[in-house]
Formats: structure tokens, sequence, C-alpha cells
């Protein structure tokens, strides 16, 4: 018999001419792999002046007549075992979905979207026996134009290290430690924090960040800690609010300083954001709002640049000593007046002194011998400045006011005493 040339061989030739040319003309290498079921091609990137990166991606090309719209997103009904291969393929691998009719192409990195899109909604995709739809911004066409190139060469410079992050999904609680839990509610909002020691190797990928934080801040919202549990024995309502501070150094949890912060808001219409009105990131389909540090970078640099000798700390914080001390016993003896009205005047004329007092503290990088000192002004600063946030909002009566800030002052003011004696 005769050889034949049907119209499905016919398309897969048409895609492979289509991509080879894309990449050629940019200057890389496309390779026709031996026929399979997985992997048509891979790209070799090279420089400018010609010489090869050793960088490879692999391709799988799956031609269509006609492309499938959805709003903002090609879709395609791609098949269970090629995205298995994927799933444990230590190359990054891009689909291309190349459609005959429109002679245009789209793509994606099939290992994020395992992870970000699959994965992130459940693994019972992978009880699938025959394909999943899935779905391709239409931004991301396959076109001789930077943006796509420089969009695929990232994938060789990042993908393996990528990928390595986000197989630690699966064991996810091996990779974080959750070091502190507390309750921050008001009479009004229910409110916990979390703080998070992650992995290095992690946390050194934002985006391989962004997944573990859906997963932790569900973690630490079931948990739901409730500071009067061991009074009562009873659950609180479910939160409104969970803050996250994130660190990838022991040490920065005791200074202070995160790596990232992130907020999530019950999204019942009536919560506005808090802690993060202005954040780097949105997680849409979780409502979590991410702030990154400005100065992502090593601690252990960060501290050899910022941190100060215990005498140049004593100077600094000498004022903010005074300054806390005397609130924290005036304000207690102003409370239990039986005319309040000296206590309402003196928090609002103290008011811009409590913040920005406040924020010196947080900005001051104390010598390792005075962290826990350190750590008892910040925590006093922060009741203090609290404190006139709730008179502000009217939050809570005058019981609430005691139980939650008054009472504590004492306690502060102590602390704050036997730290100083300690390393005096």
């Amino acid at each position: 018999m005769r050889s034949k040339l049907d119209s499905k061989q016919i398309s897969e030739y048409l895609s492979k001419v289509f991509i080879e040319k894309t990449i050629v003309s940019n200057g890389w290498k496309y390779r026709t792999q031996e026929k399979d079921n997985d992997i048509d091609g891979e790209i070799e990137f090279f420089t400018d002046e010609g010489e090869t990166t050793a960088k490879i991606i692999k391709v799988q090309l799956k031609a269509t007549n006609e492309l499938k719209y959805n709003e903002d997103s090609v879709v395609f009904d791609c098949p269970i075992k090629f995205l298995n291969f994927c799933d444990v393929c230590d190359f990054p691998v891009i689909l291309v979905i190349y459609g005959v009719t429109e002679e245009k192409a789209y793509w994606i990195w099939a290992q994020k979207y395992i992870f970000q899109e699959l994965d992130s909604k459940g693994v019972d995709w992978r009880k699938n026996t025959s394909t999943i739809r899935i779905r391709i911004p239409i931004q991301n066409e396959v076109k001789e134009d930077a943006e796509f190139y420089n969009a695929i060469e990232s994938i060789s410079k990042v993908g393996v290290n990528e990928q390595q992050q986000w197989r630690k999904q699966e064991t996810s609680e091996y990779y974080f430690t959750i070091l502190e839990e507390k309750d921050n509610s008001t009479g009004t909002k229910r409110r916990i924090s979390a703080k998070v020691y992650v992995e290095r190797s992690f946390a050194s990928s934002k985006d391989s960040l962004i997944e573990l934080i859906k997963k932790i801040n569900e973690k630490v919202k079931n948990n739901n800690y409730f500071k009067k549990v061991l009074e009562s024995g009873n659950d609180a309502n479910n939160p409104e609010y969970v803050w996250l501070y994130f660190y990838d150094d022991i040490i920065q949890n005791e200074f202070g300083l995160p790596i990232c912060r992130s907020e999530w808001i019950n999204n019942n219409g009536k919560n506005e954001p808090i802690l993060l009105k202005e954040f780097d990131h949105y997680i849409k389909s979780h409502n979590i709002r991410i702030k990154w540090d400005d100065n992502y970078r090593p601690l252990h640099e960060f501290l050899l640049l910022n941190s100060t000798s215990k005498n140049d700390y004593f100077k600094k914080i000498r004022s903010i000593v005074t300054f806390a001390k005397y609130e924290l016993d005036n304000l207690t003896k102003l409370f239990n007046e039986v005319d309040k009205s000296g206590f309402y005047e003196h928090i609002s004329s103290k008011r811009k002194n409590y913040r920005t007092n406040f924020l010196l503290m947080s900005d001051i990088l104390p010598p390792y011998e005075c962290r826990k000192l350190n750590r008892a002004l910040y925590n006093a600063l922060t009741d203090l400045d609290n404190l006139a946030i709730a008179i502000e909002q009217e939050q809570g009566n005058e019981f609430y006011l005691y139980t939650q800030f008054i009472e504590k002052f004492p306690v502060h003011l102590a602390i704050i005493h036997y730290e100083l004696e300690k390393i005096i």
C-alpha cells in the first residue's frame, strides 16, 4: 500500500513548522524529539552572541482545527497522561495548542498550571482517566515578540528550581512551622494572627510561597485559636481576619522582621483591609493580600548593615523607655479614677506620640543581648497604640478597654524594669 497523509498529520506538521519558525527567529534551536506520547520537541536557549546557555525546556504540541475560546481563555481538553508525565518530569514542559484555521498558538507552563490551578483546588482531578479541561490565558500567545521570548527564557532559568519547590507541596507540613498563634480580637471583630517559619529554599520562590500561604492560611483559620478557651472551654466564632507573618530565619522572628505578611478577610462584604491596605499581590480566589518586604534579602546581611552597639542602642531608646514607662503608669492611674474624663483627654493629647514611638521602635534593631527588652518595649507600645485606636473607633465599653489593655499595663511595666535590670 502507498503511504497516506491524513488531516491529523497535516495539522501536526503545521504546528511543528509554526513553533520551529517562531523559536529559530529568535536565535534559538528547536529540536524535534523521537515520536512519543508526551514530548514533541525541545528548545535550547542561546545568548545574543550565539553561545548556548545549556538551558532546555521541553515542548508538547497539540494541533486542533479550530481553537475554542471561553471569555479571556483558550480551553483545551488535556490528556491526564500528559499531565502526570509533566508532574514527574525534571525539565520544565510547555504545552502549545495550535489552531490550524486561525494560524495561532497559545502556551502554558504545564507544571506551574498543575501546581497553581489544578492542585490548589484539590487532587481529585488525578482520578480522571482521560482528560481534564484546562484554560490558557489569551495573553499567552506564541508569537515573535519580546513578551513571549522573555517568558519562556525565564522558565529555562528558574524552572527546575521552581518545580522542586512545588513538589514539596504534597508534604508541605514538613516545610513550615507555626511558631506562634495569637487571638487579636476586638469587641466587634474576630481576628487571629500567626508567625510562621518557612524553610529558606521554599521561601526563596515567591510563586511557591504564594501557594503555601493558601494552605497555611486555611490551617490557621481552622485552628481558630481563642485566648479564652482555657477559661470557658468553648470555641470562638469563625475569624473575620487572619494575619500571617513569614520568616525564613528564627532570629528574624525575635527581631520582628518578616519576609512577607498576608491578610485574609472574611469576604462577607462588611470587612475592609486593616493590616494591608497597600499590598503587592492579591490572591483573588482566596481573598488574601500579600505584602513582600521591601528589603527582601538574607537576614545576616540586613543585621550586619543595620544592627547597632549596646551603647548606641540605649541612646536610641532612652526617650522611648521614659515615654513608655510614664504612659503605662499614668494611664493606669487615670483609668482607676471615678471621673475618667482625664483618661480620655490624655489619650487624645498623646495619640500622635503613641504612633510615632511605635514606628520608631519598629525600625530599631537591638544587639542580641537586648532583644528581650526590645520585645517588651515593642509589645507595650503596641498596646498603647491599639488602645488609642480602640477608643477612636469606639470598640467596646470600659470593661473591654480594661481587660484588653489597662490590666496589662502594670505587667508591661514590670517586664520592662526586669529586662533593664538584667542588661544594665
